[in-house]
């Protein structure tokens, strides 16, 4: 992982514009870096302009991570979407994380 996930954390919550800082649409962010290094986060599908947002930001410059979707059980409603980021490709994008 070539980020800060502390700081990358920071930056999804602000792309989400929350109302209240508190109440960020970033579900269940989880950092791994002992066997391959990701951090791993969920959107509610309700919420799927700000997936597509981060999506937008992440594809710019063929960042290495992975989008998949979760049903609600025995139905084919999407219920949350999960993000599995392991590196960021944007020197702009990196900048900006480390002045954060």
């Amino acid at each position: 992982m070539n980020f800060d996930p502390k700081k990358f954390k920071k930056l999804l919550n602000s792309a989400s514009k929350p109302p209240n800082p508190k109440d960020t649409k970033i579900k269940n962010y989880y950092v791994n870096q002992e066997y391959q290094e990701f951090v791993a986060f969920d959107i509610d599908f309700e919420n799927v302009d700000i997936a597509l947002r981060i999506a937008g930001l992440l594809g710019k410059r063929a960042s290495k991570f992975d989008i998949t979707s979760f049903l609600f059980p025995e139905t084919n409603k999407i219920d949350y979407i999960q993000f599995t980021v392991f590196e960021i490709n944007d020197p702009e994008l990196l900048k900006f994380l480390d002045e954060i």
